[in-house]
């Protein structure tokens, strides 16, 4: 049962790859066409929050797809959107409770969308100059031509570097490779100075600062000292730049919290959302945007997709925001982490790893480079593939060694994430003979 191109008519992610058939999936859990089954470890790509097969979810996407398939943001809005906007507002911190929520077709657009915020408000308030994003290297935004402008991952911005708008990036506070050769507490957070540096001096130039509270896919979803994240939002305070908080995958429970930003207490002019918010169900995103920044740039918003405020994503936004609460989903990844944190400890002394973290059910393995005895991140999550088991890979940057990310969906049972265990030993076993 087995597909690869060019024998179908289908252009695959990955045409020199032989894909299984996924016939159903079931809490932690996908079937094959031909028996197996895997142990989703990664949530496909970090996106499953709630379980897969949630028949709650289906069912209120097939009630409102019965009811209102489709209307145009620009011409109404429906039940389920404005229910959707309400629930997630309350999910978040007390200090976004008066904020706005524009639903967007997915996390990459809602980082355009935040962008392109940011920028109407400095356009709305005479401040054309406002026109570049202070960003972090490594760093992960998204595959569209402008959020990949803004992500500091050579490598896929490379075949598209002409064509990407300019940015201004820093080095990211990945404390496992620090860019200063550091250690953490000693180095008081030394790294956070460059970021100061340009806000406190091309701050008339910067429309926003861009920051992934917990490290993404590009540093394996490391979580930098707190102190960095407040230290950052003061020096964007100080200079009038907006804060834009990127917690696509750090977001919706993933790190115990509701947002990895509340660790620090740290507040956002603007947060962009995605992946958890539909538990991967429909493809969906958000942006939450305080009332000063929505009202700056009234009265007409110059941007949109042909889905935003889509009804039948709104309307599973609305049900994965109710099993959130209903099932207490944030509490128990908050509850979970130490059984992440013993299962990543577990392979670390193997010879191809040099170093786990885990906060809440997000965890990263830091390989060592393929050229000094280690091995690339594909590579193991082949061998776990083999064993039953999907792990996240990602390349690190250039010749520094890869990373892989563990992330599975937040209803996982603690035997689930015992077997998680076993299958990655295995799978690292295979790899490190």
């Amino acid at each position: 049962m087995k597909r690869q191109y060019p024998e179908t008519a289908v252009f695959y992610r990955d045409l020199a790859r032989l894909y299984e058939l996924a016939e159903r999936a079931e809490g932690v859990w996908i079937h094959g066409a031909d028996g197996r089954r895997w142990l989703d470890g990664c949530g496909g790509a970090l996106a499953v929050s709630v379980g897969h097969g949630r028949r709650r979810v289906a069912r209120a996407a097939a009630r409102q797809l019965e009811a209102v398939g489709f209307v145009h943001g620009t011409q109404f809005t429906t039940r389920a959107m404005e229910e959707a906007a309400a629930l997630l507002l309350e999910a978040l911190p007390a200090a976004y409770r008066d904020a706005k929520v524009y639903l967007t077709p997915g996390g990459t657009e809602s980082v355009e969308t935040a962008i392109k915020l940011a920028r109407a408000v400095a356009v709305a308030r005479g401040d054309g100059g406002r026109r570049l994003v202070l960003s972090q290297s490594p760093g992960y935004h998204g595959n569209t031509l402008g959020a990949l402008a803004v992500s500091g991952r050579p490598a896929l911005r490379g075949p598209y570097a002409p064509m990407l708008p300019d940015a201004r990036f820093v080095d990211a506070p990945w404390c496992p490779r620090c860019p200063l050769g550091l250690r953490w507490p000693e180095c008081e957070v030394a790294c956070v100075a460059p970021a100061e540096e340009a806000l406190a001096d091309e701050g008339a130039t910067l429309a926003a600062v861009l920051v992934e509270p917990v490290l993404g896919a590009s540093a394996g979803g490391f979580a930098p000292p707190e102190e960095y994240l407040r230290r950052v939002a003061a020096a964007a305070r100080d200079a009038g730049v907006p804060l834009i908080l990127d917690e696509v995958l750090s977001g919706c429970g993933r790190t115990g919290r509701f947002l990895a930003s509340e660790h620090a207490g740290v507040e956002a002019d603007i947060v962009v959302l995605g992946k958890g918010l539909t538990s991967g169900y429909l493809p969906g995103g958000a942006v939450v945007a305080k009332p000063h920044v929505v009202d700056a740039a009234a009265p007409a918003f110059r941007h949109g997709f042909t889905f935003s405020h889509h009804p039948v994503v709104a309307a599973v936004v609305r049900e994965v925001l109710r099993l959130f609460a209903d099932e207490d989903l944030v509490r128990r990844a908050a509850g979970r982490e130490p059984s992440l944190v013993r299962t990543l400890a577990s392979i670390e002394a193997a010879s191809v790893v040099r170093s786990t973290w885990g906060r809440g059910l997000l965890g990263g393995i830091d390989l060592e480079p393929a050229d000094r005895g280690g091995v690339r991140a594909s590579a193991l999550a082949a061998a776990a593939f083999e064993e039953g088991l999907l792990i996240y890979p990602t390349g690190g940057p250039p010749g520094q060694g890869d990373v892989a990310l563990l992330a599975p969906p937040l209803t996982i049972r603690e035997e689930e994430m015992e077997e998680i265990g076993r299958r990655l030993r295995r799978a690292v076993a295979r790899v490190s003979r």
